[in-house]
C-alpha cells in the first residue's frame, strides 16, 4: 500500500492555499491507496488551528486518509484529533512530544499515546528521529501495540534493525516505512507498504515495486529499487522545499514553503536531472 504525504501549499506570501490543497489531493489521490495530511512533507508543524480546520474541510477523500498529528501536550493533541475527524481518517498518524523529551519519560509517552487511543480513533504510532529529534524507545512500541486503538506504525528511520524487532515480536501493529532508499527491505521485513515523500512524485512506480515483491518477481523488484534510489535519496536530503519545487516543476499545485524557509534548495540542479530521466520513462505524475 503507498500513501504519499501531500505537501500543503502555501503562496509566496505564506498564506494557506485551500483550493490548491484539495486540487493536489484530487490529482494524487486515484494513483495511490489512500493520502495522508498533515505530515512531515506536510508542514503540519507550521499551521494555526484555523489553518488545520481549514485545510480539511475542503477535502473530500474517496480514500479512507490518514491525519498527522505533531502536538506537544495532551490539550493539543485532543484538539488536532477532533479536527482530523471532518474528514474521517483511517487513523491519525502521531508523533512523540520532542520539547521536552527528558522530562517525559517511557511512562508519559505511553500515557500520552494510549489518552489519545482512547477517545475511540485509531491512532499510528510516528517514528521520524529526523526530524522530531525524540525516540520512540523499542519496549514502548511494545506495550503501546497492546492497546486496541493502537493498530499502526510508520518508521522512517531507515533502521532495518528496528523493522526486525517490530516482525519478531509479532506486534498488533500494521506498519509502513517512511524510508523509500529501504523500501523493498522493509517489504522483506514485512511492512504493509510505503508512507513515502517520493509517491508524491512517482507513485505507479512505488507500486510497480511493491507488486513485483508481493508476486515474488524480485528481479523486477530489485531492478525498482535500483531505480528508484536517486529519486529517493537526494530527496531525503532535500526534504519538503525540494518535494515543492519538483512538484511545481512538474506543474503540480503544491505551492511554497512557508516564511522563512526558502523556495528553491539548492539540490535542484542534480534533482532535475533525476526527474528527467524518470518523466521520459513515464514514471512521474504531471499537471499536464
Amino acid at each position: 500500500m503507498i500513501y504519499p504525504p501531500i505537501p500543503t501549499p502555501f503562496d509566496r506570501q505564506g498564506n494557506l492555499d485551500a483550493q490548491a490543497f484539495r486540487d493536489l489531493a484530487q490529482l494524487l489521490e486515484p494513483h495511490v491507496d489512500g493520502i495522508l495530511f498533515y505530515g512531515s512533507n506536510g508542514e503540519g508543524v507550521h499551521l494555526t488551528r484555523a489553518e488545520r480546520e481549514k485545510g480539511l474541510s475542503v477535502q473530500s477523500p474517496r480514500k479512507p486518509p490518514l491525519v498527522g498529528l505533531m502536538e506537544e501536550t495532551l490539550v493539543q493533541g485532543l484538539e488536532a484529533l477532533e479536527q482530523a475527524q471532518v474528514v474521517r481518517p483511517r487513523a491519525v498518524l502521531v508523533t512523540p512530544p520532542r520539547y521536552y523529551t527528558a522530562n517525559l519519560g517511557n511512562e508519559g509517552l505511553e500515557a500520552y499515546f494510549s489518552t489519545l487511543a482512547d477517545s475511540g480513533t485509531q491512532v499510528w504510532l510516528y517514528h521520524v528521529p529526523q526530524n522530531t529529534k525524540a525516540d520512540m524507545p523499542l519496549p514502548v512500541v511494545a506495550n503501546l501495540s497492546r492497546h486496541p486503538n493502537i493498530s499502526g506504525l510508520k518508521d522512517s528511520s531507515g533502521e532495518m534493525a528496528r523493522l526486525a524487532f517490530y516482525q519478531s515480536q509479532s506486534l498488533d501493529l500494521e506498519y509502513f516505512t517512511g524510508h523509500a532508499p529501504t523500501f523493498l527491505g522493509a517489504l522483506a521485513l514485512g511492512a504493509s507498504g510505503g508512507i513515502l515523500a517520493a509517491a508524491n512524485l512517482a507513485p505507479l512506480a512505488f507500486r510497480q515495486l511493491e507488486e513485483a515483491w508481493r508476486s515474488g518477481n524480485m528481479a523486477t523488484a530489485n531492478l525498482m529499487q535500483t531505480r528508484l534510489e536517486p529519486l529517493a535519496r537526494v530527496l531525503g536530503q532535500g526534504g519538503f522545499v525540494l518535494l515543492k519545487q519538483a512538484m511545481r516543476y512538474l506543474g503540480l499545485p503544491a505551492g511554497y514553503p512557508r516564511p522563512p524557509y526558502p523556495a528553491e534548495s539548492p539540490l535542484w540542479p542534480v534533482f532535475k536531472g533525476i526527474l528527467e530521466n524518470l518523466k521520459a520513462e513515464g514514471w512521474l505524475v504531471t499537471g499536464d
